[in-house]
Order: structure tokens, then C-alpha cells, then sequence
């Protein structure tokens, strides 16, 4: 069960502002009901993808910021997992959720693109901590995207005057 303290981290009126879409790619049913469930009171917004292809779906749809995927699933693994989110949704954070002993089978991971591993057992708090990091990162990309932009126009519009 979900210490007190990790409760009141995830009710903080703060952390509860915006909302984060997320979706997790994961074979395991009852966990990612159980998140859902906890990560709702932090300000996550969770959706459970049990293919590639509906977690593509899902974070096209939902304008998903954080993607969370297991070390395995159905039809892949994490490698599956960060190309596609590689390919289709560059500005998307990701995360890869293992246990220990998948601690050998990780290597290349940050390479690849994820961000952080989430560890289970899960520590609530953390684990709130690292979707609002990858949230972030994703709001930055699209920052600094929309910026390159913008000097890239501006740029071609100095240089039509000359």
C-alpha cells in the first residue's frame, strides 16, 4: 500500500495543476490499474497499452508527454518500445519499468533514449518525481522546437528582404 507520505505527495494541490498524459505498455493488467489508480491523485493521467500499436495510438490521441514501457510485453521489448517512441513521438519522455533482475538485459538503454528506469518495487514518490521529469523533457523539446522555428522563419523573412 501507498505510504502516507508518498499520499500526500501525490494529493499536493501543486503536483496536481497539470495534468500529465501518460500512457504505459505493459502485459500486466492489475499493475497498471493499480497506477492508474495512485498516480490519479499526482496529476497523471495514465492510459495502459497492451501493443505497440495501441500505445501509438494512445499518445497520438492523448498528446501523451510521458511513455512508459515494460522491459517486456506482448508483442516486444523495450527496444521495440523506444524506437517506436523514437520514430513517432521524438518530444515524448520515456521510461522503461524492470525489476531487478532485469537489471543485465538494460544495457544500451539511455542510448536508445529512455530517461530514467523505474524500479519496482515501486517508490511512489519517485516514481511520481521521474513522469513529472519526463513530462518536462517533453515540454522543453517542444520548446525548443517551436523556437528553431520561429528563428528559422525569421531568418528566411530577413533574408527575402535583402
Amino acid at each position: 500500500m501507498v505510504e502516507r507520505n508518498q499520499l500526500a505527495v501525490l494529493q499536493d494541490p501543486e503536483t496536481r495543476r497539470g495534468r500529465i498524459e501518460c500512457v504505459y505498455l505493459t502485459s500486466f493488467a492489475s499493475e497498471s490499474s493499480f497506477l492508474t489508480s495512485v498516480l490519479q491523485y499526482s496529476g497523471v493521467r495514465m492510459r495502459a497499452a497492451r501493443s505497440l500499436e495501441e500505445a501509438d495510438f494512445l499518445l497520438t490521441v492523448t498528446g501523451g508527454t510521458a511513455f512508459l514501457a515494460d522491459v517486456t510485453f506482448f508483442d516486444g521489448c523495450w527496444r521495440d518500445a523506444l524506437d517506436m517512441a523514437g520514430q513517432m513521438h521524438p518530444l515524448v519522455g520515456s521510461l522503461i519499468v524492470a525489476d531487478p533482475v532485469d537489471y543485465p538485459f538494460l544495457t544500451g538503454i539511455y542510448e536508445r533514449g529512455a530517461l530514467e528506469v523505474l524500479w519496482r518495487p515501486f517508490d511512489f514518490t519517485r516514481e511520481v518525481r521521474m513522469i513529472r521529469s519526463a513530462d518536462q523533457a517533453a515540454r522543453e523539446r517542444s520548446k525548443w522546437l517551436e523556437e528553431i522555428h520561429a528563428a528559422n522563419a525569421s531568418h528566411s523573412i530577413a533574408k527575402a528582404t535583402y
